[in-house]
This record gives C-alpha cells, sequence and structure tokens, in this order.
C-alpha cells in the first residue's frame, strides 16, 4: 500500500511539473502626470497586455474588480479599473491572472484622482515559438521600441513561415505602414508650421502605438505652437481692425479660420462685419440730409437705406432763434419754440426710391403766457400768440402783450404731440433728397390748432 501511494505521488508531481503554468513579467509604466478624471474619491488603474492573452482581475478589498472600460491600441488589449481611495483602502491588492499563467499580484495604495499604469509581458513568448510566432513577437517587441522598419521586416519575413496567420500578419503590416505613413505626414506639416494638422497626425500615431514618445511629445509640443500662433494672428487682426485698417485685417481674420484656430467664430463674426462695412460703402447705405419745413425749423435726418434690407433712421428738428431764446432764458410771449423728434424704418421701394415711416414721432411746442377761457366770459377764449393763427377771424383774441400781467407773461406752458411720419428719399451715387410728411395728434384738444395738425419736410443731403 505503501508503495502504491509513493508511486500516485511521484505521478502527480511529474503531472504538475509537465503542467507547469507560464509566468507573467510586470512592469510598472505610470507617468508623474498621469491623472484620473473621474470622481475626486476615486482612483484608476490601466493594465496593458497583448491580446492574445485575455486577463481576469480580483481585489483584495472589493466585490468587484472588473474594467469598467477596455480599448485596443496596435497589439495590445487595454484595461482600465476605478477604484474607490481613502485610508480604509490601504493595503489593497490586485490579483491579475490569465489562463496558462500564474497569477501576478500588485500592491495598490491608490492616491485620490491618481492613475497607475502597468504593462504585463509573457517574457518566454518567444521560445520554442516557431517560425511565425518568432518572427512575430519580434516585429511586435521593434513595434513598441518605434523601430518601424525592422518590425516591417520581422513581418515581411513572417509571410515565407509554414505555419503564418496570413489575417493577422498582414493587419500588423499594414499597421506599420499605417503608422509610417502618419509620422512623415506629420513631420511635414510640421516643417511648414502647420501644427494644428500635425498634432492631429501625431495623435494618429499615438492611437496606434501608445508607446511611441516621440510622437506624444511632438502632438503637445504642436499643441503649444498652434495656439501661441493663433493667439497672435487674431490679436494683430484686432489690432488692424481697430485702427480700421480692413483689408490687412481681413487677410490675418482669413488665416485664422482657414487654420481652424480657437477664436475661428470670432474671425468670422469680424469678417462679417467688415463685409457688411464695405458692401454698405459701396453702396452709399448711410444717409445724412439737411432739414428745412416750412414753419422755418430746421433740422438733420440721419439713416441706413440699404438695397435689401429694413433699416432705421433718426431725425429731429427745430425752431433754432425761438428755442434757442427759451434755452437761454430770454424767450418771450409771442415767441414758439420747437422741438421734433422721430425714428423708425426704412425700406427700398425701386431704385433710386427709399421709404421711411415710422408710429414713434413726438412734437413739443412751448408758449408763454396763459391760454384758457376767460374768467368773466366762458365763452370767449384767448390764445398765446396770434401768429400761428392763420384764421383769425375765426379765433377772438381778447389779451396782447401790453394787457398781460408779469407773471402771466413769464409763465411758461407746452404742448405735446403725437407725431407719425411718412416720406420718400431719393438716393443716386452720393446724392440724397428727401420729402417728409408728419400729422400731428395733439394731446390737449384746446391745442390743436396751436400746435397745428401737420407738417411739410424737405431735406438736401449726402450718402456714404
Amino acid at each position: 500500500m505503501k508503495k502504491l501511494f509513493m508511486l500516485l505521488a511521484v505521478l502527480a508531481f511529474a503531472a504538475q511539473m509537465m503542467t507547469a503554468q507560464n509566468v507573467f513579467e510586470l512592469t510598472d509604466i505610470s507617468q508623474p502626470n498621469d491623472i484620473y478624471s473621474g470622481e475626486e474619491n476615486e482612483g484608476a488603474v490601466l493594465i496593458r497586455c497583448n491580446h492574445s492573452i485575455p486577463l481576469q482581475f480580483s481585489s483584495s478589498m472589493d466585490k468587484n474588480a472588473e474594467p469598467f472600460m477596455t480599448d485596443i491600441q496596435g497589439t495590445d488589449s487595454l484595461y482600465y479599473i476605478v477604484f474607490p481611495t481613502g485610508k480604509r483602502y490601504r493595503g489593497r491588492q490586485l490579483t491579475i491572472s490569465a489562463s496558462g499563467y500564474r497569477s501576478v499580484t500588485i500592491d495598490l495604495n491608490l492616491e485620490p484622482k491618481q492613475l497607475l499604469s502597468y504593462q504585463i509581458i509573457d517574457p518566454n513568448s518567444m521560445v520554442d515559438a516557431g517560425c511565425y510566432r518568432g518572427h512575430r513577437n519580434k516585429g511586435i517587441s521593434e513595434l513598441k521600441n518605434c523601430n518601424y522598419q525592422e518590425a516591417k521586416n520581422q513581418f515581411e519575413l513572417a509571410r515565407e513561415c509554414s505555419d503564418v496567420n496570413k489575417e493577422e500578419n498582414e493587419k500588423n503590416i499594414a499597421l506599420v505602414d499605417t503608422i509610417l505613413r502618419y509620422r512623415d505626414l506629420a513631420n511635414n506639416e510640421y516643417k511648414l508650421f502647420n501644427y494644428n494638422k500635425a498634432s492631429v497626425y501625431y495623435g494618429m500615431v499615438v492611437e496606434l502605438n501608445s508607446y511611441d514618445w516621440f510622437a506624444s511629445d511632438r502632438k503637445r509640443d504642436c499643441i503649444v505652437k498652434f495656439t501661441e500662433d493663433c493667439t497672435s494672428l487674431f490679436e494683430q487682426a484686432e489690432h488692424f481692425f481697430n485702427e480700421k485698417e480692413y483689408d490687412k485685417a481681413k487677410e490675418l481674420y482669413q488665416r485664422v479660420i482657414s487654420k481652424e484656430c480657437p477664436s475661428y467664430s470670432n474671425a468670422v463674426t469680424r469678417l462679417s462685419a467688415i463685409d457688411s462695412y464695405q458692401r454698405a460703402r459701396k453702396s452709399h447705405n448711410t444717409v445724412v440730409t439737411f432739414d428745412y419745413d416750412f414753419d422755418k425749423c430746421v433740422g438733420l435726418h440721419l439713416g441706413s437705406y440699404k438695397n435689401k434690407k429694413t433699416s432705421g433712421f433718426f431725425q429731429f428738428n427745430m425752431n433754432m432763434k425761438d428755442l434757442g431764446d427759451f434755452i437761454r432764458g430770454v424767450g418771450h410771449y409771442g415767441q414758439s419754440p420747437e422741438f421734433n423728434v422721430a425714428f423708425g424704418f426704412t425700406r427700398k421701394i425701386v431704385e433710386p426710391v427709399w421709404i421711411y415711416f415710422t408710429p414713434f414721432g413726438a412734437t413739443s411746442k412751448f408758449y408763454f403766457g396763459t391760454f384758457g377761457k376767460d374768467e368773466n366770459n366762458n365763452n370767449k377764449k384767448y390764445y398765446p400768440t396770434k401768429d400761428n393763427y392763420p384764421n383769425v377771424d375765426k379765433k377772438e383774441l381778447i389779451y396782447e402783450e401790453q394787457n398781460m400781467e408779469d407773471e402771466e407773461i413769464k409763465k411758461v406752458n407746452v404742448a405735446f404731440a403725437w407725431s407719425p411720419t411718412i416720406g420718400l428719399m431719393f438716393k443716386y451715387s452720393y446724392f440724397a433728397l428727401h420729402f417728409g410728411y408728419q400729422y400731428r395728434f395733439s394731446i390737449k384738444k384746446d391745442l390743436e390748432d396751436y400746435i397745428g395738425a401737420s407738417r411739410f419736410t424737405i431735406g438736401v443731403g449726402v450718402a456714404f
């Protein structure tokens, strides 16, 4: 019985030796500035391994250690695992296992927002690997070392092997060719100072081979240079824009747009403003006229008269002498200081005629003295000045300046009216002429004759 037991033990030991598992080689490839962008109280671990070796994970302190994301980069599988952090998780151990390999354990002391990265390889993968696997593994090793031409040579040698995996091998050759093509494109754009395009191509290289530190560093360098160039271009364009040197500004804004700078949208807005301004100058959209009406009021009309769009105008006029005396405090009975203002819309009818119109008009007309019914005779009225009433026979004037008390003469009143306005503007080249009509709705009915029912205006000026 003892001999049988010893025989079985020897056979079991021999079987164990025959089925001895492969071992992993673990390398810490973490970078000092690596940051996990998740929650404040979490950290993360990144595990890289050849995609031909699927991995499994378990934690000494967590029920679940499943990766929250997996990815493929070149020939590697990437596993991202998130863990909570804090003092209670000190001493955590992460165990990594795979079929046919001995498990490997990592001591994890994660800090909040920290990202730790590890590379797992099979150091014996090239031992007795055969022709194809030997060249393939050598090519993958050269690929990780960024020796792309040597990697391609190894993959091309693998084509001649009798045990070649044609589909996998051709993918590896295509991968190297793609990396080399993107590298050449990136280097050419970098030499031409096209840093934005260069950074994109370098980024493509990094996506295909995350071990390519040259491409990674060049990408960061390109982003810095690109940002500096864009900032400089836009600042120069803004300088010329503020100095009204629009042709120079347009050229620089166009370069900002062609480079696809971060200030792209601002440059587009500026270009649109410059184009609108230059079109307006070419079409002489802006009009300024000197206005005169038949009650000796003078003023200005300012408007934008565009070919295709509704725009706006503003105008005012006043009785210069009477209003000037009133403002200086030397006005007297018999004067009628007046001020009109209106703002509204303009629209083209047919070349060269535009219409302007508005319900937003107002008139104020001042007078000295009193106004109203006579206290002794309610059927009679007196008025501030007879000069404003052409139909004198229909009005009875009972007070003259010499018959009024001083306080009555000095008293200042104002009549208000709502004054809708409409008119036609004739514009040709630099010349502008307009005729306007204003209707007045007196706020006080007793003053409607004094303030007048309507007014005609004529204006002559320039368009530019």
